[in-house]
């Protein structure tokens, strides 16, 4: 009895249909990260990619051997080819984002995505890797199902209703759960030096000038705040690790993982880190929670535009 439960609960987590509405923001708010990600490289592209660029491309194969998914191994190696590439993948991302030919170009933005970064490896963060985990399993998700330029073709040739159709959300978990092992795995490297342990660990975070942003106030730099931000920090990551998948703290956790981002986003340096891990916060929100904001949203609207 307990192993029919649990496989029930297992078939229902992944495969019980639900709404299709979370990972179609996702798949928004992920092609607008890929965008931005892809202008703040441009002013050095060839720079980091060119013919002549800081790391070569048979060095990087040197230090990285065997089999990788990288165009950059197949495209003739000239900068016009190499610039070609930049907005190729520029374009797929605007119509992924868009919801047009969605399953294609969310295999070209994955393919694009991950030769980026095996091309040179030494300017990515770990939320480059997590953009491109999440962008793979994308590829298998519904995201085109609704809010997308597919749904309004699909409907427009009678292929399909105004009634959104439930979809498996088998690979929105996947995502999911990407980000809760980003989180626990955080926590477990962290415990396992004293600095995080101690409560040290935030004060070398915040005078290393390289990842400096905006000032933090003095105050917040104090032995004591430091000691309590440092040990907040590690209990938060554990929490958004493990007890996210606990309905009744999700919304809080989430609530306090959007501030801690925030914080870090105003402080540090670390590009686009803080917008690749809150894209994927949308995924943990009740689909019918979203159908109510959105419909609240409508009335406010539609009331303003009667007032006028």
């Amino acid at each position: 009895m307990m192993l029919r439960s649990l496989l029930r609960s297992w078939n229902t987590f992944f495969f019980e249909k639900q709404s299709p509405t979370p990972i179609a923001l996702f798949r928004i708010a992920y092609g607008v990260l890929v965008i931005a990600t892809l202008l703040l490289l441009r002013p050095d592209w060839l720079t980091w990619y060119g013919t002549h660029a800081w790391i070569s491309l048979r060095t990087m194969q040197t230090i990285e051997p065997g089999r990788r998914l990288d165009l950059f191994t197949i495209i003739p190696q000239t900068d016009g080819w190499i610039d070609a590439l930049f907005w190729g993948v520029l374009s797929s991302a605007i119509l992924l984002t868009l919801g047009l030919f969605t399953r294609i170009n969310s295999v070209i933005v994955f393919v694009c995505l991950a030769s980026i970064q095996q091309r040179n490896l030494f300017i990515t963060n770990s939320g480059d890797t997590f953009l491109r985990v999440t962008g793979f399993f994308l590829i298998f998700a519904p995201a085109g199902a609704t809010l997308s330029l597919d749904r309004l073709t699909r409907i427009w040739r009678g292929k399909e209703d105004v009634l959104i159709r439930p979809q498996s959300p088998w690979a929105q978990r996947m995502i999911q759960i990407e980000l809760a092992l980003l989180y626990f795995a955080a926590f477990c490297w962290k415990v396992k030096g004293p600095l995080w342990l101690h409560g040290t660990a935030l004060y070398y975070v915040y005078h290393l000038d390289a990842i400096k942003r905006f000032p933090v106030t003095s105050w917040l730099l104090r032995p004591t705040m430091l000691k309590l931000g440092s040990w907040s920090a590690l209990t938060l990551e554990f929490s958004l690790g493990v007890l996210i998948w606990i309905k009744k703290l999700r919304y809080i956790l989430l609530a306090l993982g959007l501030l801690f981002h925030l914080c870090l986003e105003y402080s540090l340096n670390v590009p686009m880190f803080q917008w690749d891990v809150l894209s994927a916060y949308i995924l943990f929100v009740d689909p019918a929670h979203i159908t109510r904001a959105s419909n609240w949203i409508r009335r406010r609207v539609f009331a303003s535009e009667i007032n006028r």
